[in-house]
């Protein structure tokens, strides 16, 4: 009698189990809340939840796939699906499902979505999408044969919402060794996360994959460790996965690397500087996309911005004052000889990039001075001062404060209709750098740095001048030294010098000449190269690394042309403007101007 109660009992629960689902074939639709579970029972079915409904479950399962091929769920935007427990969609033994998700896809317990021994499955979570779980929210796992070839294409939410510090595994994303081919996309606006500080990266990381031979990760959004950066983001293990780390893309908390035959991959841009922990006994190779230089014992590596352009800097620097010597040499006071003269400038230099020899985008904007003080009839003492800010791409500006002191000895004769003209400068430069870089060790995934450091340059020219139609022809050497310095975190650089020379030709042409204004034309034409520069050497958080600047950028072809005008209101007062423009084979775009109101009392 007591059998025959609990039989009739079962056959109840059976009953109503089977009155709370439905099983669908084809092509279906919810669009008004329901708790029905839905279990597809043919291959090709699809379900769409719409129109803000909610598809829920007290228990599990709210959609189970069961087993059918080529299976498709859509979960429009403002519509969601939500179990009380566990495997809210319940994916497993299948092959060939695709998931859409625009709303919610939520579990009281472990696994939003199941991919128990998957194959073949798509799961694709658009911006605002969530999915979320209190555990383990997207796993691919198996008891029995490989799952396998499974992509999940992230631009919104995934995330495990239980604070742990236990031995319960609790990834947002999770693969284990048993399974292959498992590919992660987070794209730019995706954030994938939980809150985990276990003592396994098995048990703590984000985002856990492991392959059989392979599986793939990669990051332009954010994979984030909310219990900290001192615990476990992103954990790797079995054979064969490659991460890659791009774009912008933030990772808060370390990588940890188990097992062997792993590839992680870093492609943020040319010149940007990051610096990733990385921990555990496994092996791996790095390798920067963007062919910066990446530096092993975790993983840095540092724009070279402000080293790679020290050359172009002493040329530039060498033109200005050509440029201001011949405006020198056309005014009144130089013919006079009894009166100092001076400008100010304002200028402006670009340059674009070129990834394949590391060239950065660069802009500066300076604001100078050049005084020329005669002493005697072939001697003159220059001062040039300037203050500038030099934005490299990636995120490093360097603010500049640069002197120059020394000589000119003109009117030298060499031979009848033939004169030469030599300076000689010497200064320093002092710079403030800061950068800011990608890391998993802060709470934001950024990490401002700084650095204050000296340089010193010299600057020696001979100008050979043809009192005649031909361009006269100028030999130009420059030299910079930069001590060792090091940055508030991660870098320091060893000294470095850099030797540059020079050959031009140049010329004026009056245009206009009365009582009241004048008008004339200058260029120079110049030729430069490196004659000596030893290799860059720098260290990330201890670990030695190195930069040699790429051939192509270590010659370069510069025309400069300027127009200079001058306008005497009366015999004590003249309004003076000059304009000079930049062009070089290094993409790098100038122009300089001053406008000057001189009054003799």
């Amino acid at each position: 009698m007591r059998f025959l109660k609990l039989f009739l009992i079962l056959i109840y629960l059976i009953s109503l189990r089977q009155v709370n689902a439905a099983n669908i074939t084809g092509s279906n639709t919810i669009s008004s809340d329901s708790t029905t579970q839905q279990v597809y029972n043919a291959d090709d079915t699809s379900l769409t939840i719409t129109d803000s409904a909610t598809l829920s479950r007290s228990g599990q399962a709210p959609v189970n796939i069961n087993e059918q091929g080529d299976a498709t769920l859509t979960i429009n935007s403002g519509s969601s699906i939500t179990a009380t427990s566990h495997n809210t969609v319940q994916g497993k033994d299948q092959d060939g499902l695709t998931v859409t998700n625009s709303g919610t896809i939520s579990s009281g317990g472990s696994k939003a979505i199941n991919l128990l021994n998957a194959q073949n499955s798509t799961v694709t979570n658009n911006s605002g999408g969530i999915i979320k779980s209190n555990t383990n929210t997207v796993t691919l796992t198996e008891n029995s044969g490989t799952g396998d070839n499974v992509t999940i294409n992230n631009s919104g939410q995934i995330f495990s919402e239980a604070v742990s510090s236990g031995t319960t595994n609790n990834n947002a994303v999770k693969s284990e060794d048993d399974t292959n081919n498992m590919t992660l996309i987070n794209n730019v606006g995706g954030h994938i996360y939980n809150n985990n500080s276990s003592a396994t990266a098995l048990q703590q990381a984000t985002v856990f994959i492991a392959s059989e031979d392979t599986a793939t990760l990669t990051n332009s959004g954010k994979i984030e460790n909310k219990a900290g950066p001192e615990n476990w983001a992103i954990g790797i293990a079995g054979s064969g996965v490659t991460v890659t780390l791009k774009d912008s893309g933030k990772v808060i908390g370390k990588i940890n690397v188990a097992d062997s035959g792993h590839t992680i991959r870093l492609q943020h841009g040319a010149g940007q500087g990051y610096y990733y922990v990385i921990t555990g006994n496994g092996t791996y190779t790095l390798q920067d996309l963007d062919g910066n230089p990446v530096v092993k014992g975790s993983a840095g590596s540092v724009g070279q911005g402000g080293n790679e352009m020290v050359d172009e800097e002493l040329g530039y620097k060498s033109l200005s004052v050509r440029n201001s010597l011949v405006r020198y040499q056309q005014s009144d006071e130089y013919v006079e000889m009894e009166k100092g003269w001076g400008e100010i400038t304002t200028s402006f230099l670009k340059r674009d990039g070129d990834k394949s020899t590391l060239a950065l985008d660069n802009e500066k904007i300076g604001i100078g001075a050049n005084i020329f003080e005669p002493i005697s009839n072939n001697k003159t003492l220059i001062f040039s001062f300037e203050t500038s800010l030099q934005n490299i791409s990636k995120n490093h500006d360097i603010d500049k404060f640069s002197f120059l002191t020394g000589m000119n000895f003109d009117k030298i004769e060499i031979s009848e209709g033939i004169n030469s003209e030599i300076y000689l400068l010497g200064g320093a430069s002092f710079n403030k750098s800061d950068r800011n870089i990608l890391t998993n060790t802060t709470s934001t995934g950024l990490l401002d740095i700084s650095d204050e450091y000296l340089s010193y340059e010299a600057l020696i020219g001979k100008k050979i001048i043809f009192n005649s139609l031909l361009p006269d022809l100028s030999f130009n050497f420059g030299y910079s030294h930069t001590p060792s310095h090091e940055e508030s975190k991660y870098y320091k650089w060893e000294d470095r010098d850099v030797y540059n020379g020079s050959i031009a030709l140049s010329n004026e042409y009056q245009i206009l000449k009365d009582d009241k204004k004048s008008l004339y034309l200058s260029w120079i034409a110049d030729a430069r190269t490196i004659i000596y520069d030893n290799v860059q050497i720098f260290y990330v958080n201890g670990t030695k690394g190195s930069y040699s600047q790429n051939n192509d950028l270590k010659t370069e072809l510069s025309v400069s042309a300027g127009l200079n005008y001058d306008y005497n209101f009366s015999e004590n007062s003249k309004f003076s403007v000059a304009l000079d423009g930049l062009h070089t084979t290094q993409d790098t775009s100038g122009i300089q101007a001053n406008l000057k109101y001189s009054q003799s009392f």
